[in-house]
C-alpha cells in the first residue's frame, strides 16, 4: 500500500509541475524606449503615431515545439516560428491567438492582446 500512494503522490506531483510550466503569450508594442515583453497583454503609449508595431512571442513548456499556427490578428504570420509581429492602429486591442504544435503530438492554445495610444 505504501508503495501506491508513493507512485500516486509523485505522479501528482509532476501534474503540478507541469501545470506550473503551462504555455503562454507575450507581447509588446515597439517603441523608441527599450521594450520588454509582458505576459497576456501589453500596451504603449506611441506619441504622433497613428500605427505602431505589436511583437508577439509564445512560450512553451519547456518541450520541442514542432510549429505554431497563428490565428486572430496574427493570422498573417502564418506558421512563421514562435514569434509573430504585424502592425496596429491606434485606440485598437488586437488579440492574437496561436495554437503550439509540440514534436510528442500535444498542442496548447495561447493569447495576448495588443493596444497603444498616440498621446492625444
Amino acid at each position: 500500500m505504501k508503495k501506491v500512494l508513493t507512485a500516486l503522490g509523485l505522479l501528482l506531483s509532476g501534474a503540478f509541475s507541469v501545470h506550473a510550466s503551462a504555455d503562454s503569450m507575450e507581447c509588446y508594442v515597439d517603441t523608441q524606449a527599450y521594450d520588454k515583453y509582458t505576459p497576456n497583454r501589453c500596451f504603449a503609449l506611441v506619441y504622433g503615431q497613428t500605427n505602431a508595431t505589436a511583437v508577439f512571442r509564445v512560450v512553451g513548456d519547456g518541450s520541442a515545439i514542432d510549429s505554431v499556427i497563428w490565428s486572430n490578428a496574427a493570422s498573417s504570420c502564418g506558421t512563421s516560428g514562435t514569434s509573430c509581429s504585424f502592425q496596429i492602429r491606434a485606440f485598437r486591442s488586437y488579440k492574437a491567438e496561436a495554437t503550439i504544435l509540440y514534436t510528442d503530438g500535444r498542442w496548447s492554445k495561447v493569447a495576448a492582446t495588443a493596444s497603444f495610444e498616440d498621446g492625444r
